[in-house]
């Protein structure tokens, strides 16, 4: 058995080490909320940063996606442009072509179109005949003055007393050929007038085509292109800042300061840049 005062003593020690083992718990406890609490701000802080590193991604993808758009749209452009150029040079060169077989024909043009001249006075109702003696008439003091009255006569074979301007030339020019004559008349042809340009079909991709671009260009995604947004989606292309509100300012139609899809749609179609699909 202890002595009295060593079982004091001893009692006393084991209080103090369950009073140092509790502090020791308490500040584990500490250290470990701490720990806890510094892990979760860990985890907010790389939570946020990640959510703007794929916000920061996303923008990146949809500005590529933009700069992609608007060198096919330079391409489409361009590829038109050539398609045009390619037009314009046959054409001159068919004119070139069909100039030189004027030069090559027998007969004088000026002469022929300054015959239809006089003759086309004298055919007020376009009927495509003339009166003999009229048309004798008019003939003095040209350089055809020589053919006489009874020269057209001979043209009159049903006795209706008028002409046509291809029964002129055959009387004026006895010794040309039917080839001859084509041309001659091809010479005095009006103008055929243009075919109507072709209605615009788009087709299903080239309207998902145009619904991308939209989508691209819409940034806060309010249905509706802005001036602003225009400008800024046709950055480094062809067109400068006026050219880009003036072509905002005709698409407009309810002038409610958006393009809305429909007539994005028809802004697109305008440029042209679909003509090569049709």
């Amino acid at each position: 058995l202890l002595h009295p005062p060593f079982r004091f003593f001893s009692m006393g020690g084991e209080d103090v080490e369950a009073k140092r083992q509790e502090a020791i718990a308490q500040k584990e406890a500490q250290r470990a909320e701490k720990a806890e609490e510094i892990k979760k701000v860990k985890a907010a802080s790389a939570a946020k940063r990640e959510e703007e590193r794929k916000a920061k991604e996303l923008e990146r993808k949809k500005e590529e996606e933009l700069i992609a758009q608007r060198e096919a749209l330079q391409r489409k452009r361009e590829e038109n442009i050539a398609k045009r150029e390619a037009e314009r040079k046959a054409k001159a060169d068919a004119l070139v072509a069909r100039k030189t077989k004027k030069k090559n024909a027998k007969y004088s043009k000026n002469e022929v179109l300054r015959l239809k001249e006089v003759y086309d006075e004298y055919d007020s109702d376009k009927s495509g005949s003339v009166n003999i003696g009229e048309m004798h008439e008019a003939l003095l003091g040209t350089i055809l003055s020589g053919s006489s009255e009874s020269m057209l006569n001979e043209l009159d074979k049903d006795g209706d007393g008028s002409v046509t301007f291809l029964e002129l030339l055959k009387l004026l020019y006895p010794l040309a050929t039917q080839q001859d004559f084509d041309v001659m008349m091809g010479w005095v042809k009006p103008p055929e007038p243009p075919p109507p340009p072709p209605k615009r079909e788009l087709t299903a991709d080239q309207l998902q085509e145009i619904k991308a671009i939209f989508s691209l260009y819409d940034k806060d995604g309010s249905g509706g292109i802005t001036v602003k947004e225009l400008r800024d989606a046709m950055k480094g292309t062809f067109l400068d800042e006026a050219e880009i509100e003036e072509m905002f300012s005709k698409s407009d139609k309810d002038e409610n300061m958006l393009l809305d899809m429909d007539e994005f749609r028809a802004l697109m179609v305008s440029t042209g840049l679909w003509d090569a699909d049709y």
